[in-house]
C-alpha cells in the first residue's frame, strides 16, 4: 500500500486530516460535552429555527410580564408619593408598605392569567423539547414536521406539567409579595416571615427544576403523571449540585439582561436568537446522562445515545472493534471484508470531454486494478475474527434457504391460479 503524503495546511485545513479509516469514528463525540459542542456547532442553523418557533409560543406569556410592569407602572403613577406636594393631593405621613401593596396587586391580578398563557407555552415546549431530544439521540431531523410530531405525542402531558408548575409559580409569588409587605410595614414576626420567604424561594427553585426533569422525561418516555413526578423529584434530589450548577447558567442570560445597556441588548439577542434552545439541548444532553446510570439499564432501554467509544486513529484494536462493529451492523449477506479507500495509487482514470480509444483503455484498466486490488483485501481478512463467525455463516445459510422456500412457494402458488 502507498505511504500517505501530507498535504500542506490550507488543505487539510479544507480537507481535514489524512484518509484515514479510524478518523470517521475518533472525530465522534465520546462524551457528553463534547456531544453538547457538536451539536451546537454542527446543528446551529436547525437550533436557531426551533428557537424561533419556541419564542412564537411564548408571546401570551412575554405579553402577561409586559401587562403586569405597565400595571405597576399605571399604579405608581396615580399614587400621591408618585406626585409632587401642592399639587391637589394631601401630604400624608407614611407611605412605608404602599410600593410593596402594588406588587402585590399586581402579581394577584396578572398572575391569575398565568395558566393561559401556559397552554400556549407548552405548544413550544413539546415541540421544541421533542425535537431537541431527537438532536442528542443523533437521529435525523426535519424541525417543522418532528416538532408539530412532538406537540401531538407530548402536549397533554406537558400541559398538565405546566398548569401544575403555574398554580405553584402563582401561590409562591403572592405569597413572597404579601411577605415583603408584611416585613416591611412590621405586621407579624419578622424572624417567621424571613424563614417564610426563603421556603417559598427554595420551593419555587426546586420545583422549577422539577419541572424541567419532568419536560425532558416526558419526551423520552412513556410514563403516567404521577411517576414522572416521583421520578422527577428524586432527580432533582440526588442530582442536587449538577442542577445548582446548570440552574445558575440557565438564569444567567436573564441576569445579564436585567443589568441593562449594550450587556441587555446582546443578553436579549441571544435569547431571542438561540439561547432558549440551546438551554433545553444542556438540560436534555444533562438528563439523557442521569438516565443512562439509572433508567435505561432497568427497562432494557438503549444506553449512550449519540455517544462513541473514543479510539485513536492509530490504533489496530480500534480499527479492528470498529470494522467488527460494522460487520456486526450489516446484513449476514454483505458481512464481508471492504478494503477502506486509503491507497493514493489505485485511482480511477477520468475521461475528458474530447476522450480517445486510449483514454477507455486506461479508464478500464484502472477499475480492473481497483477491482483485483480489493478481491485481494478480501482474500487477505476474510479469516479475520470479525467477518470469519460461524453463527453468522449459519444465519447466512438459513436466510438463503428460507428465501429460496418463499421462491418456490409463489412458484407452486402461480402455478395453481394458471391452472385455474
Amino acid at each position: 500500500m502507498a505511504k500517505k503524503k501530507k498535504g500542506g495546511l490550507i488543505e487539510r485545513l479544507i480537507m481535514g486530516k489524512e484518509k484515514s479509516e479510524g478518523y470517521a469514528r475518533a472525530s465522534l463525540p465520546s462524551n457528553r460535552w463534547e456531544l453538547f459542542w457538536d451539536i451546537f456547532k454542527g446543528r446551529f442553523w436547525k437550533l436557531v429555527l426551533i428557537n424561533l418557533l419556541m419564542i412564537l409560543t411564548l408571546v401570551p406569556l412575554l405579553a402577561l410580564i409586559y401587562y403586569r410592569y405597565v400595571m405597576i407602572v399605571g399604579i405608581g403613577a396615580v399614587y400621591p408619593f408618585a406626585q409632587g406636594f401642592g399639587a391637589g393631593y394631601q401630604a400624608l405621613p407614611d407611605f412605608t408598605g404602599y410600593a410593596e401593596g402594588i406588587i402585590s396587586s399586581a402579581n394577584v391580578h396578572c398572575y391569575i392569567l398565568l395558566p393561559v398563557a401556559v397552554m400556549f407555552a407548552c405548544i413550544g415546549v413539546s415541540g421544541g423539547a421533542y425535537v431537541i431530544r431527537n438532536m442528542v439521540w443523533t437521529e435525523g431531523i426535519f424541525v417543522a414536521n418532528d416538532f408539530w410530531r412532538g406537540v401531538k405525542q407530548n402536549y397533554k402531558q406537558i400541559l398538565i406539567i405546566g398548569l401544575i408548575f403555574s398554580v405553584i409559580f402563582y401561590s409562591t409569588e403572592c405569597s413572597i409579595a404579601l411577605i415583603d409587605q408584611s416585613l416591611v410595614t412590621g405586621v407579624g414576626i419578622r424572624w417567621l416571615l424571613i424563614v417564610a420567604k426563603v421556603i417559598l424561594i427554595g420551593t419555587l427553585i426546586f420545583f422549577s427544576v422539577m419541572t424541567v426533569h419532568m419536560v425532558c422525561m416526558s419526551v423520552t418516555y412513556e410514563i403516567k403523571t404521577i411517576y414522572l413526578i416521583k421520578n422527577s423529584f428524586l432527580f432533582t434530589v440526588g442530582f442536587f449540585p449538577h442542577n445548582l450548577f446548570f440552574g445558575f447558567i440557565s438564569v444567567l442570560p436573564f441576569l445579564l439582561a436585567s443589568l441593562g445597556g449594550i450587556i441587555t441588548l446582546i443578553a436579549v439577542a441571544v435569547l431571542l436568537l438561540f439561547g432558549l434552545s440551546t438551554l433545553v439541548l444542556m438540560w436534555t444532553d444533562f438528563c439523557q446522562w442521569t438516565y443512562d446510570g439509572f433508567i435505561n439499564d432497568k427497562i432494557g432501554a438503549q444506553k449512550n445515545r449519540g455517544i462513541y467509544e473514543k479510539v485513536k486513529e492509530d490504533s489496530a484494536k480500534s480499527l479492528q472493534q470498529y470494522r467488527s462493529q460494522i460487520a456486526m451492523t450489516s446484513a449476514p449477506l454483505y458481512s464481508k471484508p471492504v478494503k477502506p479507500i486509503t491507497d493514493d495509487e489505485l485511482q480511477l482514470a477520468s475521461l475528458n470531454e474530447g476522450f480517445s480509444r486510449g483514454d477507455i483503455v486506461k479508464l478500464n484498466e484502472s477499475r480492473a486494478a481497483i477491482y483485483e486490488d480489493n478481491k485481494k483485501y478480501e482474500e487477505e481478512h476474510k479469516n479475520d475474527p470479525e467477518f470469519n463467525n460461524p453463527e453468522r455463516e449459519k444465519a447466512k445459510l438459513t436466510a438463503e434457504e428460507e428465501r429460496n422456500k418463499r421462491i418456490e412457494a409463489a412458484k407452486r402458488e402461480l402455478a395453481k391460479r394458471r391452472k385455474k
